[in-house]
């Protein structure tokens, strides 16, 4: 029902030409939907499903036809023992007899049935608990792959917000700096202001204009970065919606202190699915140490004849058991044994090692968190202040006491206050979900 919604929604806006807008919500589960890396896991959880039944077959009675037909062009001569010419009569060899015989009929259509089942197999329950455990292993991979997804999209989602607010910004302060500029013009008109005045807020201008083409480029390119996450087609145009002042949350306290549960973490989960499986390897090469036994049945109809008219039909049948013992083998099962733990030690050194990785992860997501945490309430601060000082400037430049230079530099630490800012907004975001991330979630 989800894939099929998307694809109405994706079909919708394509289809009527409209330009489509995604929120961040929006955009992680259209890319947990057409992602090729989460297709290719859900293909994985599939294939795992199919080794499930193709493992229960093992232990399913198998039956199988089986129809022969032989027309001898020449039927085989048999050449029987001299002896077989002897006269009774006079104990020595017949001069008649032929030694040449044939047995059988130019014509034999054999039809067969045959039935075989396994009886005892130690190896099969074990192979059978390896298949489900496989597929949970495969389940687990899904749900870490579409968690890898979600903070992909989330690291390409973010920073077309942070461009999207230095537009903003950007042109508040052109339109500020036009008027300030039309209030110089009209100041230099009557003799009350230079000509450099003009000319100083005509560069800062320039500069604003230059450098919002610049983001704008950089914008667009941020947004094909974030179509080739979710899986979006690059010739269709879509809008991103929020602000980044929206995404400010604070931190759970929980994911701020104290050990982390590794169990939260999907990568892990799927590591003890892996160790399991090793453990299971290894058990499943000791089994074949051990015997099996089969049974089977077999039916047979023959007909035999020179045509298909005087022949005859004949019946046969069959049931028996099948012990296979395990005396030597060139010690392949001991080396798949050995093999097998070796899988195992190797998984146990990797758990241990992913343990260390997220120990310092967390380690690092929390440090960065609280120290974005504290360079925005700077940043907040020196923004207020550069506001401040540069409404106290403009108002004495207004009234004639201060000079061009005084404003214009005002006017330069109000704009760097203000990217810092946002800055600092989007790197406090940025360093939420790293932390977010490092918890398991």
């Amino acid at each position: 029902m989800k894939t099929f919604l998307l694809a109405l929604l994706f079909l919708t806006s394509f289809g009527l030409g409209a330009q489509t807008s995604l929120t961040l919500d929006q955009a992680i589960r259209f890319a947990q939907e057409n992602n090729h890396q989460v297709q290719l896991s859900q293909l994985n959880v599939k294939d795992a499903d199919a080794q499930i039944l193709e493992r229960k077959a093992f232990g399913i009675p198998q039956i199988s036809g089986e129809v022969n037909f032989n027309h001898f062009l020449q039927i085989p001569i048999t050449v029987l023992p001299a002896e077989f010419g002897i006269d009774p009569n006079t104990g020595q060899p017949d001069p008649n007899f032929d030694r040449e015989v044939k047995f059988g009929l130019k014509n034999n259509l054999t039809g067969t049935l045959a039935l075989r089942t396994m009886i005892f197999d130690p190896s099969y329950f074990v192979g059978l608990k390896a298949a489900r455990a496989y597929r949970d292993y495969t389940a687990q991979d899904l749900e870490n792959a579409k968690r890898e997804v979600k903070y992909q999209v989330i690291e390409a989602y973010l920073p077309v917000l942070l461009l999207k607010e230095y537009l903003l910004n950007l042109d508040a302060n052109l339109e500020n700096l036009e008027n300030l500029r039309q209030e110089t013009q009209a100041l230099y008109t009557e003799g009350f202001a230079e000509l450099l005045d003009v000319e100083r807020l005509d560069l800062s201008l320039f500069t604003l204009a230059t450098e919002r083409e610049s983001l704008i480029a950089q914008q667009e390119m941020a947004i094909n970065g974030l179509k080739m996450v979710i899986g979006w087609p690059m010739e269709k145009e879509v809008t991103i919606e929020g602000e980044l002042v929206s995404f400010l949350v604070a931190a759970d306290e929980k994911d701020l202190e104290g050990r982390q549960d590794y169990m939260r973490w999907p990568a892990y989960r799927v590591a003890l699915q892996g160790l399991e499986l090793a453990n299971l390897n290894v058990k499943l090469n000791k089994y074949g140490y051990l015997p099996s036994l089969d049974g089977f049945a077999n039916y047979q109809r023959m007909y035999m004849g020179d045509d298909f008219n005087s022949g005859f039909w004949a019946n046969a049948s069959l049931v028996g058991l099948g012990l296979k013992v395990p005396i030597f083998d060139g010690l392949l099962t001991h080396s798949r044994v050995q093999r097998a733990k070796i899988t195992k030690l190797n998984s146990d050194v990797q758990i241990n090692m992913l343990e260390q990785q997220i120990d310092l992860s967390v380690k690092n997501a929390r440090k960065s968190y609280l120290q974005s945490k504290d360079k925005l309430n700077s940043q907040e601060r020196n923004l207020a202040l550069a506001e401040k000082i540069y409404q106290t400037t403009r108002t004495k430049y207004s009234e004639g006491v201060g000079s061009s230079l005084e404003i214009n530099q005002a006017e330069q630490a109000m704009f760097s206050a203000q990217r810092l800012l946002v800055q600092a907004r989007y790197d406090l975001i940025k360093a939420f979900y790293q932390l977010e991330k490092a918890s398991g979630k």
